[in-house]
């Protein structure tokens, strides 16, 4: 970065000549020198050399604390002054950098520094005459010193060697007015003492450096890494992630992790224990018993043979419709999940809801919704005030398919919800309804084509929509979904890898799959390979292919009271269902989540910059 007033930059040690000798500098004439050097050097000639000369701006900054090199601390309380007066003194102008004076230590910290901050030229000055004829230790006058060094310069003795000039590196431009400053004191005419810093800065240098180093040995993996960021890791952490997951060894690093969440239903979380008990606890109205909700089956959550959809339903009714339509236990609800989630480090979710279902003669599904945003929001505020890792959370409106009689008229009216929300709640930060799910009974009189009607609106207002597809219908039922009623996500796709073309599709198209192994195995059966017996016989779960296919598939909890499993445990249950499933992988499907989610392009990379600034090292 040339500047049309150059500056000299130059340490100095016991030859006060070198600072004359780098200014005769052919072809530039200097405005600015500065002078960078250790507590005790004289420097009464340069003072006065230059005063001949007003034009020029001298300054000359003794480093606290350095005053002969002797440790390694007092090298690096010279870098780090060095490096502090680059963000702070140089104002953003390259200077030309003489490497000629003081220590061979100062010259190379010179050097660096010109390197990593930019510099017009890098220069040295050589001095082709007996040391006694200029550079002799010892006191001068004015008149001497100056006759030394004019008779040097006229006789063609003193040579620069010019290096060429230095760039500097893009990561340090931005930190022309950064958190660095360098404390100054004056302590004379154009003199001043430079404070004693930690090495904040130099430390700061140095991890960057290391880091652009590890990206240059990741360079031929920095396409397929899902999260950039990872390129700065050092080659044997990115070894460690490409291993498969260890799920009993790694829970602890798989709990650190943060996570996105975009299959979960708010009705399925305080289904049983001191959760459910705190919610019925919260109830604002009087009423009678409680609902109580069957047993699960033996060797809950994985349990030795699957069961049906209806079944599995069942065990969230004591804490269900009838429940939730109490804003009070409604309202614990909403806070007990928030709490769950902060405790999986989730730092996005996508809830879904049916607050129609919710509905009571004083509470429309107006009212229930704007409730259910008006918690999320309150805890929300609260953690963005004391935890930095405070999850966002927006809204799915269920729409549920029904077995028989009339099919739409629920749908309907959760899809007029939908759309009014949408276009009312708009304030960036909010809990706001960013999508509709197409849930409930699914066969082949229920595909997603018979909806395309009721859905031509979400559609129109900008609303996304996932599809329960593919759980318990075949392939048909997913394309429908696909390509008849324009999904953005699918809900399980479980029946994807039986249809080669459509899994094509399904990856080119950008289709989020929402996996939920607990859930998965609990319906449909599914079985990790060290838990195969003659009563569960093998099943292939295909999470692991449709990664490999470019399918953007995440992993999800369904229903996080019902299943009985976190999102942690979901994670790990994925690596044992699928043996060969990496650490990388598992943040592959986070990255997949991202850039399913119903938000927009901007907050996709927000998220993604903020997940991936928060992955936990080995």
């Amino acid at each position: 970065m040339p500047t049309a007033a150059p500056i000299l930059l130059i340490s100095l040690g016991t030859s006060q000549a070198i600072v004359p000798e780098a200014f005769l500098l052919p072809d530039t004439a200097f405005v600015e020198v500065h002078v960078l050097t250790t507590a005790g050097t004289h420097v009464s000639l340069i003072r006065e050399w230059f005063r001949t000369r007003p034009e020029v701006q001298l300054t000359i900054t003794r480093v606290e604390g350095f005053d002969r090199l002797e440790t390694q601390e007092d090298h690096n309380r010279f870098e780090e002054a060095l490096f502090r007066w680059y963000q702070t003194r140089s104002a953003g102008r390259h200077p030309h950098v003489c490497l000629s004076g003081g220590y061979k230590s100062m010259s190379a910290a010179m050097q660096k520094a010109a390197a990593l901050f930019g510099a017009v030229e890098v220069f040295h000055v050589l001095l082709n005459a007996p040391v006694h004829e200029i550079n002799q230790p010892g006191p001068k006058d004015l008149a001497v010193f100056s006759d030394e060094i004019e008779r040097a310069r006229r006789e063609a003795k003193i040579h620069w060697v010019r290096l060429g000039g230095e760039s500097g590196w893009p990561q340090f431009r931005k930190d022309a007015h950064g958190p660095f400053p360098l404390e100054l004191t004056p302590i004379g005419e154009n003199e001043f003492s430079a404070a004693e810093h930690p090495h904040d800065f130099r430390n700061r240098v140095a991890s960057v450096v290391r880091q652009s180093q590890h990206i240059a040995d990741a360079w031929d993996q920095l396409a397929s890494l899902p999260f950039p960021h990872l390129a700065t890791w050092a080659p044997q952490d990115l070894a460690w992630l490409q291993q498969p997951v260890d799920p009993v060894a790694d829970r602890g690093w798989v709990a650190q992790l943060p996570k996105i969440e975009l299959h979960c239903h708010l009705g399925g979380f305080a289904t049983a224990g001191n959760s459910l008990m705190a919610v019925r606890a919260a109830h604002a109205t009087p009423r009678g018993p409680f609902n109580e909700a069957p047993s699960p089956a033996p060797g809950w959550p994985l349990p030795a043979s699957p069961i049906p959809l209806d079944a599995y339903c069942h065990l969230g009714d004591a804490n269900g419709t009838s429940l939730l339509k109490d804003p009070g236990c409604l309202k614990k609800q909403c806070e007990l999940l928030y709490e769950h989630l902060i405790d999986q480090r989730v730092v996005y979710a996508e809830i879904r809801c049916s607050p129609a279902n919710y509905i009571t003669s004083d509470r429309s599904p107006w009212r229930v919704l704007s409730d259910i945003q008006g918690h999320f929001d309150r805890c929300m505020t609260e953690a963005r005030r004391s935890d930095e890792m405070a999850c966002h959370v927006n809204l799915i409106i269920i729409g549920t398919r029904k077995e028989s009689g009339d099919y739409r008229v629920g749908i309907a009216r959760h899809l007029a919800l939908a759309i009014s929300s949408a276009e009312d709640h708009t304030l960036a930060g909010s809990c706001r309804v960013v999508g509709v799910d197409l849930a409930g009974y699914e066969d082949k009189q229920t595909r997603a084509h018979y909806f395309r009607e009721e859905f031509t609106g979400i559609h129109r207002c900008g609303l996304a929509l996932t599809v329960h597809a593919g759980e318990n219908d075949d392939a048909e039922g997913i394309w429908r979904a696909v390509f008849e009623l324009n999904a953005r996500r699918l809900g399980y796709a479980l029946s994807l890898k039986e249809a080669p073309d459509l899994m094509r599709s399904v990856a080119d198209r950008g289709v989020g799959v929402e996996m939920c192994p607990y859930a998965n195995c609990q319906i449909r059966g599914f079985r990790p390979p060290d838990a195969w017996n003659e009563n569960a016989p093998p099943s292939t779960y295909p999470l692991k292919t449709y990664l490999e296919e470019g399918i953007r598939v995440s992993v999800n909890t369904d229903n996080i009271g019902i299943s009985a499993a976190s999102l942690t445990d979901n994670l790990l249950l994925a690596a044992r269902l699928c043996p060969t499933l990496t650490r990388l992988d598992l943040l592959r499907l986070q990255a997949n989540a991202i850039q399913s989610a119903f938000i927009r392009a901007s907050e996709q990379r927000a998220l993604s910059e903020r997940l991936a600034n928060r992955i936990p090292p080995p």
